[in-house]
């Protein structure tokens, strides 16, 4: 939580100053417009804060307020951020390309500016459109290692819901009724379903037992479930209708083998989760389809050639982009399918809800329809 808390006031306060010093360097604000302007950035970056402190009060609509706006200039800051710093990059090229004419083919502050707002105005506008407008995404993987008889068996693949302030429940019917209409054989979680406090979870759990597939369904714990607390976490996945794979393997009658592994929090952590996992894959039914479910998209060398089919979630594609270049630092991996090797694969969902501001970038959210067939059955 302590490093969180630096690098919020570190970078996110960091970008509020830098919108700041943009709109008094483009406008000629007085005193009592510099205040208005300083309150303004305030109260929006402490609401995401305040929303979360206010979440066991009793203060719902209030809490939910303050997140939904504070969240939405989040991602608009970011956009506002993210192009003015391009241009003040253009600008300083052009300075260095023509020192004696920068002046006069530079934006000034104020061009600079409208451009970013603009920018930020059309962007942020596409954005909210593109994270309410769920994709559902198909593809068809073939394994010797189902049994003939098997047929096809369909896996809906949820990832990083982030059921809490943002996502409520029209959200979460929009998500239901997709999974409903696909007909899945088996739903399943890859970490981060809850993002929330368990007064905003209240009654939400029951939209989850209206989907019942014949094989039923199956949740790991992802970074987000330990934040807002694993307990709580639990009994809202349990209560909707999900078995929850701790560190654990299930077997589903001779076809599949489903492993599910908790997310690792912190270095040491890691190295230890990935023996775990390692021994649960070592255990699992020799003669099954190996479905490793894993929140973090990172293929451990201990698990290589272990199982056949790994789903992960946690980079949302980056949600934002030009973002998706940052996660890309820290998990290298694409979205969507990767052959590692002949006949084992990764899957990396962009993520079924949205974590924080209620948009997205080129990065639409997701379901995902996975159809497992024998490979006698393409002969």
């Amino acid at each position: 939580m302590t490093r969180f808390l630096i690098f919020y006031f570190a970078v996110y306060g960091g970008a509020h100053l830098y919108c700041y010093r943009k709109a008094t360097r483009a406008f000629s604000l007085s005193l009592p417009r510099k205040l208005a302007l300083t309150a303004f950035l305030l109260l929006l970056f402490i609401a995401p804060l305040a929303a979360r402190t206010l979440e066991s009060s009793g203060l719902d609509r209030l809490t939910e307020s303050l997140s939904y706006s504070g969240y939405l200039w989040m991602g608009l800051l970011f956009l506002f951020v993210t192009a003015a710093a391009a241009l003040d990059i253009v600008n300083l090229l052009i300075a260095v390309i023509t020192p004696g004419k920068a002046v006069g083919r530079q934006l000034n502050p104020r061009r600079l500016f409208v451009v970013a707002a603009a920018y930020t105005v059309v962007i942020g506008s596409y954005g909210y459109y593109e994270a309410a407008a769920i994709k559902t995404e198909q593809l068809t993987i073939t394994s010797s290692r189902l049994p003939a008889n098997a047929g096809r068996v369909r896996i809906v693949q949820l990832s990083d819901v982030h059921v809490g302030q943002i996502v409520r429940e029209k959200r979460i019917k929009t998500i239901l009724a997709l999974v409903k209409a696909a007909a899945p054989d088996i739903l399943v979680s890859t970490g981060d379903l809850v993002d929330g406090h368990q007064r905003h979870l209240n009654g939400l759990e029951q939209l989850f037992l209206e989907v019942t597939p014949r094989f039923g369904k199956y949740a790991v714990l992802g970074n987000h479930e330990y934040y807002v607390g694993a307990a709580r976490s639990l009994k809202f996945m349990r209560d909707a209708g999900f078995k929850v794979l701790n560190n654990e393997n299930f077997e589903l009658g001779g076809i599949l083998c489903l492993t599910g592994v908790d997310d690792s929090q912190g270095k040491s952590q890691r190295s230890a989760n990935a023996l775990i996992e390692r021994d649960l894959l070592l255990r699992a039914g020799a003669g099954a389809f190996r479905l490793l479910l894993k929140h973090r998209p990172v293929v451990a060398p201990e698990s290589a050639g272990k199982f056949d089919l790994q789903l992960s979630g946690h980079v949302h594609k980056g949600q934002i982009f030009p973002f998706n270049l940052l996660t890309w630092l820290s998990f290298p991996v694409k979205a969507g399918l990767t052959e590692l090797d002949k006949g084992q694969y990764l899957y990396v969902s962009r993520g079924t809800g949205v974590w924080g501001p209620p948009i997205r970038f080129l990065a639409p959210p997701e379901i995902t329809v996975i159809d497992l067939l024998p490979a006698k059955t393409l002969k």
